[in-house]
């Protein structure tokens, strides 16, 4: 995958207001590895692509649930 699409579906022109979120989810220790020269940390739209499930799943949700409160009218 060349470039994400997400940018013209929130365009200023399209009058759609948009938020790009990431969060990460591969272990630091996988990055050192890669660092000390092991293998490279697949990207995130490679096939070989992982992420610790758990931590990084909860972690996104609170994230997301907190970002959408903050932004909530009235709240």
């Amino acid at each position: 995958m060349g470039a994400e699409d997400f940018a013209y579906l929130s365009a200023p022109e399209t009058g759609v207001k948009g938020v790009y979120f990431q969060i990460g989810g591969t272990s630091p220790e996988d990055f050192a590895r890669e660092k000390a020269g092991g293998a490279p940390v697949p990207s995130h739209h490679s096939p070989l692509f992982k992420i610790a499930p758990e931590p990084t799943i909860k972690t996104g949700v609170a994230a997301m649930v907190l970002a959408v409160y903050d932004l909530m009218p009235g709240r």
